[in-house]
């Protein structure tokens, strides 16, 4: 799993394409995303990133030291169900 690095005073965007993963035809229908662990100084979740078989979600704070689970579970047009997953390590920059 891919490890990111960010500032507790930035916000960033995380995206994946989900391209080589769907099926000819096959569209997202449905995005939900979740932060490990929950905390009351986890990430924050901001702003939707949607664009053809992109999804991304703007992600801010997150308290120093810590690493956090960011995932991405899609709903297909063809009912399949795919989750992304990546860990995001807070550090002072």
């Amino acid at each position: 799993m891919t490890v990111y690095a960010k500032d507790p005073s930035s916000e960033v965007d995380y995206s994946f394409d989900w391209a080589n993963w769907l099926t000819a035809d096959e569209t997202i229908t449905s995005t939900s995303w979740s932060v490990e662990p929950i905390a009351a100084s986890a990430l924050v979740l901001g702003a939707d990133i949607a664009a053809g078989t992109v999804r991304g979600k703007y992600v801010s704070a997150g308290e120093v030291g810590c690493r956090y689970r960011l995932s991405c579970q899609i709903t297909t047009s063809a009912g399949r169900v795919g989750e992304r997953s990546v860990i995001i390590r807070i550090v002072e920059r």
